[in-house]
């Protein structure tokens, strides 16, 4: 159970993050009008990224096998 809390909790502050982050990007600072140093773009992927991985594991939670060993095209 505490596998499932942990899991929901990560993927909704990665999701939560993610969406700040792409309400940032591409916009400038207030005060002085430059640019901001942050790279908002890449902890967006980051966060798509983290999301994608905690969804894979919450699969193998729920009892579905991943891994190339168990694709249909086996591994190569």
């Amino acid at each position: 159970m505490l596998d499932w809390i942990i899991s929901l909790s990560l993927a909704s502050g990665l999701i939560a993050l993610g969406v700040f982050a792409q309400s940032k990007m591409g916009t400038v600072r207030k005060k002085d009008q430059r640019p901001h140093q942050v790279p908002w773009g890449l902890i967006m992927i980051g966060c798509v990224f983290g999301v994608f991985l905690i969804v894979v594991h919450v699969m193998n939670l729920i009892g579905v096998e991943t891994g190339p060993e168990n694709s249909m095209f086996g591994r190569f």
